[in-house]
Parts: C-alpha cells; structure tokens; sequence
C-alpha cells in the first residue's frame, strides 16, 4: 500500500506539469492565430495617393503658386514622417467660382498603436489654433454615405473651415478618438494589419456653411472622377 501511494504521488507532479504544458501551448498557438500578419496595404493594391489624387478634375485645378494658404499640417515634419508612409498636400483652385479649397491626405500602411492617426482638431490646436464648431455630420456621397467631421479653426484674424474623415481598414469611421482602437481591433480578427488614412480639406472663409458645401462639393467631384477601385481606396468598398 506504501508502494503504490508513492507512486500516484510521484505521478501527480507530471500529469500536472504536462497539463500546464499543454494549457502554454494552447495560449501560444491562439495568440499566433489572433495575431494578423496580412497588411491591408497590400490588399488593396499598395496604393500610390498622388496618382490616387488626380490633380485636375471637373471644375477643379491644382495650383502651384498658393500664397498665404492656411493649411496646416497635422504635426511637424519630422513627427509626420514617423507617423505616415505617404502625405499629399495641395491646393485647387473651383473653376466656376475663384474659390480656393486646400486637400492634405495623410496616410500610414500600419496603425500600430504608436503610429495611429492623428485627428486634426489636436494637431490644429498644438499649432496655436482655437477651435470651434466641432461636429460630426453624414455626406451623402456618389457610392454611399460617409461620416465626416467638420471645425472651424481659427487664429489671429484667420478663419479656416475643415471637413474630414478617417479611414481605418476597410471603412470610414466616426465617434470619439477610441473608435480608431475598435476599428482597428476589428480588422484584427479578420486578419489585416489595419492602415488609416486622414482625408481633409479646408476653405479660409468666415462663412462656414458656404465652406462646408464647397467642401462637399469638392469630395463628391472627386469620388465620381475616380474609379471604384480608387474610391475604394479613399472611403473603404460599398458594403
């Protein structure tokens, strides 16, 4: 009877240890399974923004020799690089009326949580801007609707009225700065590293609702020069 007590006993010990093994292993294996390793860069095609962007369309030309813009952007150049792979700034000039709408597309291939986007109402403020009006609004687009997010900032005697919207993954998104976390995470679990790109255009203006339609205006020119693929690319595919 001692014999056999001894030898459960020296038994329990392994069953234990290789249970505990197994539970490792199991923990390893889910996290590799958790852990996406497809960039959603590279399923869409690895794009290229500043041939995304067409630089004339419709009613709308570049200009090149802008004087006193005042875009701005989302941090200083040293920070943008460290946070996005690609940015396109530029400035168009609406045809039939004179008016002036500034683009800046900021983009980065790898929302890691150091390098997620910023939202421009931070990065105007950093640069001593005020700002006013913060709100979300729906644009009623050519594909579908999208949400953007719409400010007035201000400084000195300065006005400047900016439409935006995020991308991250496979749709724009809305709510507080935590939406961006959630976005990603939900790309997360269908295998995609997420990218997110910053889509914002401005009028200097004191009339907000005038800017804003300009802005709409702006967007939906471009959506509807662009192909499915590319507006696929700027606002995620038509669910």
């Amino acid at each position: 009877m001692a014999v056999e007590m001894s030898i459960n006993a020296s038994h329990k010990p392994n069953i234990q240890h290789w249970l505990a093994v197994l539970f490792m292993a199991t923990c390893v294996t889910f996290a590799f399974w958790l852990t996406p390793h497809a960039t959603w860069f590279e399923h869409i095609g690895s794009p290229q923004f500043e041939n995304v962007v067409p630089r004339q369309f419709g009613d709308w030309v570049e200009v090149t020799d802008v004087v006193g813009s005042a875009i701005v952007d989302p941090e200083q150049q040293d920070a943008l690089n460290n946070l996005y792979t690609q940015i396109v700034g530029r400035t168009y000039l609406h045809k039939p009326s004179g008016r002036q709408v500034m683009l800046s597309v900021a983009y980065g291939d790898n929302q890691t949580f150091s390098k997620q986007l910023h939202r421009p109402e931070s990065c105007y403020s950093s640069q001593g801007f005020t700002i006013d009006n913060l709100h979300e609004e729906e644009l009623k687009t050519s594909s579908f609707p999208i949400s953007v997010r719409r400010m007035t900032a201000s400084r000195s005697s300065t006005l400047e009225q900016v439409t935006y919207f995020i991308r991250i993954g496979d749709k724009v998104i809305s709510g507080p700065p935590s939406a961006l976390n959630y976005a990603r995470m939900g790309m997360g679990l269908k295998g995609y590293i997420a990218d997110g790109l910053l889509f914002r255009v401005s009028e200097v203006s004191d009339d907000a609702k005038l800017s804003n339609q300009l802005n709409d205006q702006f967007i939906n020119d471009l959506l509807k020069e662009i192909s499915p693929v590319q507006q696929a690319i700027l606002i995620g595919p038509s669910l």
